[in-house]
């Protein structure tokens, strides 16, 4: 026999706060044939219990939403495998499954000791048919299972819990289709590949630099040119010796300075090369590896043959507990 128990209670999940009512099962004795029992005790956990709730007479439910249905019928499963695990013969088996779903519905409510009491009460026509053997084996457990954790058995079946759930819109991005396995490439192959390509990257953004200043050098040559003789153009008539002298003596310290700092730009142009060669050598080749191609105009790509982590993508329906 199995009673049900209604449970109210409210989903918050959703903004109109409509009371649902839930229910579940709460056992009092369970009818369980020899058998159904060894039909249970022979198949795998999950698929046993799946055969006691049939047993039972319980509906489809689903774990996450009713964990104090699911947390029974762990309950009624683990004791009635306790006893087919110590051989018990199978009645024997089906009536310790009986006596636990007993005490925890007749427990509720009750404290500790008066449990207990009622243990040794109820028990007593078990103990004759089980055996005194067997009694003791099956008491002893309970008592190490249940009655230790009685207060947590205790509020999970005698607090009601708000249910709520939380609906959310997710991307789901697959992997990548992986490439055939005869165009891999070994990974210390891949991984030489990969350093020489960061350092050619390097190399390419360190001469674009240096190609920048050696513009900018020159640009600012000929402004200072062209500041020298704008000098001349607000005089009237000849030009006097000493400011015509002046004018080329500053034209020439710019050109000067310009070619002395673009030369000394030449000099760590050429310094970058060695180190950056120097490098490319220090990195281990493996044999038959080709070395890659620089990057063009200094632009960063991608790691050689690395494939996309862009995949078609999927709608799913995430649940938050």
């Amino acid at each position: 026999m199995n009673i049900e128990k209604c449970e109210v209670s409210r989903d918050l999940g959703r903004s109109t706060g409509v009371t649902t009512f839930r229910c579940f099962k709460m056992a009092s004795t369970v009818s369980v044939t020899t058998d159904q029992a060894k039909t249970i005790a022979a198949q795998p956990a999950e698929e046993g219990k799946k055969s006691l709730m049939k047993v039972l007479g319980w509906q489809p439910y689903d774990p996450e939403d009713d964990m104090r249905q699911d947390i029974l019928l762990d309950y009624l499963y683990d004791n009635f495998m306790f006893a087919v695990g110590k051989g018990f013969p199978w009645s024997q088996a089906v009536l310790c499954m009986e006596l636990a779903a007993q005490m925890q519905k007749e427990c509720q409510g009750l404290p500790l000791v008066e449990a207990i009491k009622h243990y040794s009460t109820k028990s007593q026509p078990y103990a004759q048919r089980l055996g005194d053997r067997n009694f003791k084996m099956f008491t002893d457990q309970f008592f190490q299972s249940y009655m230790q954790h009685y207060r947590l058995y205790q509020y999970v079946f005698g607090r009601d819990r708000d249910g709520w759930v939380s609906q959310y819109d997710l991307l789901v991005e697959p992997p990548p289709e992986p490439m055939l396995f005869k165009e891999g490439k070994s990974f210390k192959q891949w991984d030489y590949e990969r350093q020489v390509v960061e350092l050619q990257t390097m190399e390419a953004e360190r001469r674009k630099l240096r190609e920048a200043q050696k513009q900018s050098l020159e640009v600012e040559g000929d402004k200072l040119v062209q500041e020298a003789f704008s000098r001349l153009e607000g005089i009237e008539g000849p030009v006097d010796r000493e400011t015509l002298a002046s004018v080329v003596g500053d034209s020439i310290t710019a050109h000067v300075t310009v070619t002395r700092d673009k030369l000394r730009t030449s000099i760590e142009e050429v310094q970058d090369n060695l180190e950056f060669k120097l490098e490319k050598n220090k990195i281990p080749k493996p044999q038959g590896a080709k070395t890659p191609t620089p990057p063009v105009s200094g632009k960063r790509r991608k790691s050689p043959d690395r494939p996309s982590t862009r995949g078609s993508s999927t709608s799913a329906r995430g649940k938050k507990k």
